[in-house]
């Protein structure tokens, strides 16, 4: 299967997944409020922190040395064991403290929520095995189908259960179309066995701390708005945070296709350069969603929503430069994460998440959400800077940042004309750039390589 075909499936599924989500909004949004909405979004920025957790890192160890190992399916199938035992203890441990976290989260979220998004995790973190072995071996039609069928069920049961039972309805359609989407997994699933249990823990116990010290940056400060500003703003920054991620996604099967085959493309000059191109091809992309974001998101949000949520407009464009900024570090990092001791993660982890605590004790509570979000941007752009500066410490890459600059500075031209100028300045902008990040392709003075397959097992299907 040609990357192309390969990354067309899974956009396929994953756009689909989130139109369903996104199409569902609206409808949400009337039916739960602001206060309602702001509760929700605790519950799902908990939800990230316990999948950090529960998960440990273990799917990014897979592929990290899945492509290195002889005995690929022991690695997987040891993987699957740590992932029972540590996301069972945790789940067991967060039911015994569920009167504890509803009384600690932002606007007390009900207890059947809290212990049905409990179950709902755990069986998400064992998914995370075969979905792993399905993006290795290149069945995106399969990965792509158990995604939808999440999507779909858990669409059809908010629809039937969030009018008359609001948050928990929602939580539980969840839970349901967790239950069938490890049924449709099923096959996939190794054996449990044991065997490479220091290697995973070591790289998916930086990978979690980087991950936790990431959610302070960015996750953590829904619940300070909803603690600072109350859970009626928290909404509107949930709603326009949530379309700045959705809208990335675009970019996800690219992600999805590049990221498990990167490891295996630093051995030589050419493949360097070529590992060096192609993630800056990725930044770029970034920009034209962003571009997109600014132009056409903001806009479609005020038709879209219910008017208490229409201030989720203005918020947009920024967070969605914000979420540029972000994606550009998890492309140009490759040195870093090629280490095995993660010393560096932790490093650059720990440095962020000071600058972000300092943001949210003394920029949030007095400047309010603009002021927070322009912060976060410059925080966002520290991480870059030290993430790229670090990995070209380890492993020098000819990354073509010329190319890059160029529509870093036209996306800032876009959003200064969003805010300050005419329509007729954004769309010359938007041509700019759409014209500066295909003249390689259209000039055909850019090439880029199909990645060398990573191991002879992983060819079939």
């Amino acid at each position: 299967m040609t990357p192309a075909l390969t990354m067309g499936i899974y956009a396929v599924g994953l756009i689909g997944s989130k139109l369903i989500a996104l199409g569902l909004q609206p409808l949400v949004a009337q039916w739960l409020g602001t206060e309602q909405f702001g509760r929700l979004d605790v519950l799902v920025t908990l939800s990230c922190l316990l999948t950090l957790l529960m998960t440990f890192g273990i799917s990014d160890a897979i592929y990290r040395f899945a492509h290195d190992q002889p005995k690929q399916d022991s690695l997987i199938g040891n993987a699957l064991a740590l992932l029972v035992v540590i996301a069972g203890l945790l789940t067991l441990a967060g039911q015994l403290a569920v009167p504890w976290l509803q009384q600690t989260l932002p606007g007390e979220p009900p207890t059947f929520a809290i212990r049905c998004l409990l179950i709902t995790l755990f069986l998400n973190t064992l998914c995370c095995v075969p979905f792993a072995i399905l993006r290795l071996k290149n069945k995106a039609k399969q990965f792509v189908t158990a995604q939808l069928a999440f999507a779909i069920t858990q669409g059809g049961g908010i629809v039937l259960l969030a009018p008359s039972h609001g948050v928990n309805g929602i939580i539980a359609a969840g839970l349901i179309a967790q239950a069938i989407q490890i049924l449709i997994l099923w096959r996939y699933f190794p054996r449990l066995q044991l065997g490479s249990t220091l290697l995973l823990l070591r790289y998916g116990r930086a990978i979690t701390f980087a991950g936790v010290l990431s959610f302070v940056v960015l996750g953590a400060e829904r619940w300070a708005i909803a603690h600072s500003l109350g859970l009626d703003l928290l909404a509107p920054y949930a709603v326009a945070i949530q379309w700045a991620i959705a809208a990335s996604l675009l970019l996800e099967p690219f992600g999805l296709w590049w990221y498990p085959k990167r490891f295996a493309l630093i051995d030589t000059a050419e493949n360097r350069k070529q590992a060096a191109t192609i993630s800056v091809i990725g930044c770029q992309l970034s920009c034209l969603v962003t571009a997109g974001i600014i132009t056409i998101g903001s806009r479609f949000l005020l038709w879209w929503l219910p008017e208490d949520f229409h201030p989720s407009a203005g918020l947009l464009p920024l967070l969605g430069v914000m979420v540029m900024v972000k994606h550009a570090t998890t492309l140009l990092n490759i040195g870093c994460y090629h280490r095995k001791d993660g010393h560096s993660i932790m490093a650059i982890g720990i440095v962020s998440a000071i600058t972000a605590a300092g943001i949210l004790l003394f920029v949030l509570p007095q400047y309010g959400l603009y002021a927070f979000i322009g912060a976060g941007i410059g925080l966002q752009l520290l991480r870059l800077g030290l993430f790229y500066f670090w990995s070209q410490y380890y492993l020098k890459l000819p990354y073509p940042l010329s190319r890059l600059a160029v529509s870093y500075s036209l996306i800032i031209l876009l959003l200064i004309a969003h805010y300050h100028a005419s329509v007729i300045y954004e769309l010359s902008c938007i041509l700019l750039l759409i014209t500066q990040v295909s003249w390689p392709w259209v000039t055909r003075k850019l090439s880029i390589l199909r990645p060398k397959p990573l191991d002879s097992s992983l060819r079939s299907g």
